[in-house]
């Protein structure tokens, strides 16, 4: 089973000031491509606690490409896998506040989050921050870089489903009740279709 993990980093607290994305593409829980890009956010303002976290300064990114102009790269990369977060209203949120800003229509992705799903699955930890749960399993990490945030999540959410058959990843999470949500709004189909060879359940 195929998936993308998706992070972000921002200049300060408002949505469209996105100033780093990382995407992380697994298949059974093997790292298979990347991508990277420093964003010149809409929201130019960097909060020095922002600065602190990430490390990402005015400068870096005063040369960087826009949200819109590396959309059609993060949607092709994407290719209508499962999207994955750690705490993904926030990282959705921005997706969709950024769509917002440059006027381009919300795509149908479908994604779930792995804060909610290490919250059931990884019970008596002391918190379930991606910082944590890193260390945790002895994940190799640079906190709070875009790609690297992107890749534990990734690996995370393997940890937490080892399976690799599409329709069994769907009923073991559909059994701790978590369910795919559409960027669109509601949820996505919990059945997987197989039509010819290839299996489409989430899509």
């Amino acid at each position: 089973m195929k998936y993308v993990a998706i992070d972000f980093e921002t200049a300060n607290n408002e949505a469209i000031s996105a100033c780093s994305v990382g995407l992380a593409k697994f298949e059974n829980g093997e790292l298979i491509d990347s991508y990277y890009s420093l964003i010149n956010p809409p929201s130019s303002y960097f909060s020095p606690n922002n600065i602190s976290i990430h490390n990402i300064r005015p400068e870096d990114v005063k040369d960087a490409p826009t949200f819109d102009k590396i959309w059609p790269e993060i949607l092709m990369f994407i290719d209508n896998k499962l999207v994955i977060a750690h705490n993904a209203p926030f990282d959705i949120g921005i997706v969709k506040a950024m769509l917002g800003f440059y006027s381009i229509p919300v795509p149908p992705l479908h994604y779930t989050d792995t804060l909610r799903i290490s919250r059931k699955v990884f019970t008596g930890m002391p918190n379930h921050k991606l910082t944590s749960l890193s260390a945790a399993f002895g994940f190799d990490y640079q906190a709070h870089h875009a790609l690297d945030d992107a890749v534990n999540c990734a690996k995370l959410f393997h940890k937490a489903c080892p399976l690799q058959d599409e329709q069994e990843v769907i009923d073991f999470f559909n059994s701790i009740d978590i369910r795919f949500q559409k960027m669109t709004g509601g949820y996505a189909p919990l059945e997987a279709k197989v039509d010819k060879e290839e299996p489409l359940g989430l899509f």
